[in-house]
């Protein structure tokens, strides 16, 4: 059977070092886009229909901040506003100053004057749309979410209305929703990514990985230098069984200098995966080379992928670039028991077996109860002949829960060999209650058959 290397999707996150986020696209660049200021700029007249009807003094106040900004001088649009006398009472200019306070990035002070106005006249459509974008900036989903449903009620059909409440729906995990908003965004505003970006993330989320693959190809065509989204697309071919495609997708990255060392560190994995293990053996050389940029638990994990696949002497050759404190040191306790086993396996494949079993012994004394370290010592053990040295391994292995199904299966081995078969028996039985497994069933019955 192929072994399967568990290449985890969000490829997108391996670009130059990027951190990964949680958001279900890089909605940041919607703030500084065209189309979306004009969108919340244009908000600022005011449609008596929907909004409140302006006064004259009022109108005397929105004018004078109408000519400041005019002029580029938006703090004086600001103060024009905030020194009148009628501000309470106007929410016509209490929703003007909130607008600027959120394009001048003073959140807190645009939530509360969007606030007042919408306390003064409930149904003023675009200062419930305002308000929300202030709050999808602020993370605040579910508020974001209310206003913008309200913005619909109230007639609101533009593209950032739209295209933010797909946004909301994403991060629920209402993929169905989110889609339907996304694509109903686009035809309003087709020429903001962001939207296309969301179609996709969501296609993503719903197993339509081919579709989502079409909308970032029609993407990458436009904007090819978007590296970001060229890994984002090797999820996609991830999804569909497509590795080679994903390989082209990242080393295209790697070779425009553009894949940071995680990203080259999944590359090696899906080389791997696929048979390619020279290529392999580069990118893990290349990500390995340079100092803490890829934690100890993945390192760790790529050496037991190898050994996995038999290619100890290729894991023992990476294990020369790692020193032992970088591991004795990490943050996880496991990361360090994940070093000494591996590093014990390949003594006893390929080095001196004696000093890998001693080097397992001596970390069992400090974690007795590391019951991947018991089970590979018993099973050297047995190898060497030593039964009853392995059978005590192997029961006090079958005492950690997570490693008791294994632990009795590989006694049960042990004890056919021996030609015990209601031993074997009995830990088979045992190590099928913690663990179903078709074919060990099978061996059993064949077991069971052979006694009298």
């Amino acid at each position: 059977m192929r072994f399967l290397l568990p290449v985890l999707l969000g490829f997108a996150s391996l670009v130059g070092g990027q951190e990964s986020t949680s958001n279900p696209l890089p909605i940041d660049p919607l703030w500084k886009s065209e189309s979306f200021r004009k969108a919340v700029t244009g908000s600022y007249g005011i449609d008596s229909q929907i909004e409140p009807r302006i006064t004259t003094d009022e109108e005397f106040y929105l004018d004078a901040a109408a000519k400041a900004m005019a002029e580029e001088k938006r703090e004086d649009a600001i103060t024009a506003l905030s020194e009148s006398s009628i501000l309470p009472r106007s929410a016509a200019m209490l929703f003007m100053l909130g607008t600027l306070h959120f394009e001048e990035g003073n959140r807190e002070e645009a939530t509360t004057r969007l606030e007042e106005a919408l306390a003064l006249f409930p149904n003023f459509r675009d200062a419930h749309r305002n308000l929300a974008i202030v709050y999808v900036q602020q993370e605040e989903w579910e508020n974001a979410q209310t206003h913008l449903i309200r913005a619909m009620e109230l007639g609101s059909r533009e593209a950032v209305t739209l295209g933010l409440l797909g946004y909301c729906h994403s991060v629920a995990g209402k993929h169905q929703a989110a889609l339907d908003a996304y694509r109903i965004a686009a035809l309003s505003q087709p020429e903001e990514k962001q939207w296309k970006l969301g179609q996709a993330q969501a296609l993503l989320s719903l197993d339509e990985a081919r579709k989502a693959t079409l909308i970032y190809q029609e993407i990458l065509e436009e904007e090819p230098a978007d590296w970001n989204l060229w890994l984002t697309q090797a999820d996609g071919w991830i999804t569909l069984d497509l590795p080679i495609a994903a390989i082209a997708n990242l080393d295209a990255a790697r070779r425009a200098g553009q894949l940071s060392p995680d990203g080259t560190l999944s590359l090696g994995h899906l080389f791997l995966q696929n048979d390619l293990l020279d290529l392999a053996m580069q990118r893990y050389e290349e990500a390995f080379a340079i100092p803490d940029a890829i934690v100890p638990g993945k390192q760790i994990e790529t050496l037991e992928y190898l050994t996995q696949l038999g290619r100890f002497s290729e894991a023992a050759q990476l294990l020369q670039q790692l020193p032992e404190e970088r591991f004795a040191s990490a943050d996880s306790p496991s990361v360090e028991g994940r070093y000494q086993r591996v590093s014990s396996l390949l003594e006893v494949e390929i080095g001196d077996p004696e000093k890998g079993a001693s080097q397992l012994e001596a970390w069992l004394k400090k974690n007795p109860i590391d019951g991947q370290a018991l089970l590979l010592l018993a099973k050297y053990r047995e190898s060497q002949g030593e039964r009853e040295v392995a059978e005590m391994l192997y029961e006090q292995a079958t005492g950690i829960p997570d490693e008791a199904a294994a632990a009795h299966r590989a006694w049960g081995n042990l004890l056919l060999a021996e030609r015990d078969y209601e031993g074997a028996i009995e830990q088979w039985e045992q190590s099928l209650a913690l663990r179903p497994s078709a074919s060990l069933e099978s061996s059993l019955e064949a077991v069971r058959e052979l006694l009298p």
